[in-house]
């Protein structure tokens, strides 16, 4: 395949040839430009009545503590925003999955208040906010 090429250096200089291009011996797939909400969407179906511990092996995987402690409070309430869960039982399911969610740590429930996912209308009660499914973009 020939191919004309013609330049404009800053000095107004003009250059011109024809350049004969083969091809490639490797093939480069061509990428496409995808958003970040495409990206970081749930690889699969949010399926908040599957067994707790596959909910969380399913969905956990690469997200940040405080994510995990909002997907682990979702699962718990089963999405429901009106429902409340006490601190203490929430710290005790984690307790069982250390291997899926990693190390406990207090801060989680913090930055997941400061994200707004949840809130924590009472003392040692956290409830889901209505944009808690942005854990899957952030």
């Amino acid at each position: 395949m020939k191919v004309t090429v013609t330049l404009t250096d800053d000095s107004g200089n003009i250059f011109q040839g024809q350049v004969e291009l083969t091809p490639s011996s490797s093939q480069r797939s061509v990428r496409t430009k995808t958003t970040a909400r495409a990206k970081n969407a749930p690889k699969h179906t949010i399926n908040l009545s599957s067994p707790i511990r596959a909910f969380v092996k399913r969905h956990a995987r690469g997200m940040g503590g405080p994510q995990k402690f909002t997907l682990l409070l979702a699962r718990m309430v089963s999405g429901d925003t009106k429902r409340e869960v006490p601190f203490a039982t929430i710290r005790k399911q984690w307790g069982k999955m250390t291997g899926l969610l990693g190390k406990w740590n207090g801060a989680h429930t913090i930055r997941a208040k400061e994200h707004e996912w949840v809130d924590s209308p009472k003392t040692g009660m956290y409830a889901l906010l209505p944009g808690w499914k942005d854990i899957f973009n952030a």
